[in-house]
């Protein structure tokens, strides 16, 4: 059985975003644990953290599927842990952005914990800071209020109770922007795809300004400023 797990976020997209932490453990340890979403497709997270690793270390795919179904999905959950506390020595499980933030670490992380394994998360660069960055605007300042949402669902109500809103899924984004109507130019927004990689795309203006088309794969978010 394995002796301790660590989940490690590795951070939105580029390699130098790794933290020290996160580069020795992965470097050090028996078994690194890559997510996949599909059986053949890369693996985004793998893709990160690959040119730190040694030539000889043992790297795992884990499957995580995406669907609505809940009972196809735990038992895919309880398939990868199991896989995973079956090793033996150090595991490292990876999850791209920070391991605590809607992460699919933290499906795993349930059932590592109800077995009494030994569990450490190593904390990664998240997408929502990210962006914020490349977009070079500030989430919050002074009293202003933060709010992150796992997708557009009653944005309007949530827009008149926080000062700045991170939306991380955006497929349906534009048209609840949209129907904003009189308020639409209250907002700043801006949009990026893939941040920090090198197919990063970004968009920042008024709702009516931007092309939301290339903002909509699952590796998307919006944030969304009340301008004053």
């Amino acid at each position: 059985m394995v002796d301790k797990i660590y989940g490690i976020g590795v951070g939105p997209g580029d390699t130098d975003l790794l933290t020290l932490k996160a580069v020795k453990i992965l470097q050090n340890a028996d078994t690194v644990f890559v997510p996949i979403s599909k059986e053949g497709k890369a693996s985004v997270a793998y893709d990160i953290i690959r040119d730190i690793l040694p030539e000889n270390k043992k790297v795992v795919e884990l499957l995580f599927p995406m669907s609505k179904d809940v009972e196809f999905l735990q038992k895919h959950w309880n398939d990868a842990a199991k896989y995973v506390m079956e090793e033996n020595g150090t595991a490292a499980v990876v999850t791209i952005g920070d391991a605590t933030l809607y992460s699919t670490f933290s499906y795993v992380w349930h059932i590592f914990k109800e077995n009494g394994i030994d569990v450490e998360i190593i904390n990664g660069i998240s997408s929502p800071f990210a962006g914020a960055g490349v977009l070079n605007i500030p989430l919050v300042e002074g009293d202003e209020k933060l709010a992150i949402l796992p997708q557009g669902k009653d944005l309007e109500r949530y827009l008149e109770e926080f000062d700045t809103l991170i939306v991380m899924k955006t497929n349906d984004l534009e048209e609840k922007l949209k129907n904003l109507k009189d308020k639409k130019d209250n907002y700043l927004v801006g949009v990026v795809n893939r941040v920090t990689s090198v197919n990063q795309k970004t968009a920042l203006g008024k709702i009516d300004e931007i092309d939301f088309e290339p903002f909509k794969d699952y590796l998307s978010l919006a944030i969304i400023k009340k301008l004053k």
